[in-house]
């Protein structure tokens, strides 16, 4: 138990740590040196619609999304059955 809250707090400092920074003012990333043309974004959903619409790919999606859930469902049905008593003689 108490090593999850160190995780969650060190977790928390971690976050204040970067996003405090914005919060205050000051600006560690210069904001004069991000440009991003204004055609990035539809050429990124082209892609990414391209990527979705191919059959191969998407399966694999699937597939990659499937199997964990079908290994989360046969754990808790596997919950459901009562646990043995023992060796009966």
């Amino acid at each position: 138990m108490t090593k999850k809250i160190v995780g969650v707090v060190g977790l928390a400092f971690t976050i204040a740590a970067v996003i405090a920074p914005a919060l205050v003012g000051a600006q560690a990333v210069p904001v004069a040196s991000l440009v991003v043309p204004s055609s990035t974004a539809p050429a990124l959903l082209t892609s990414f619609s391209n990527i979705l619409t191919d059959p191969g790919v998407l399966a694999i999606v699937i597939l990659a999304a499937a199997i964990p859930l079908f290994f989360y469902i046969v754990h808790q049905l596997m919950g459901l059955l009562p646990k043995s008593r023992g060796r009966k003689q």
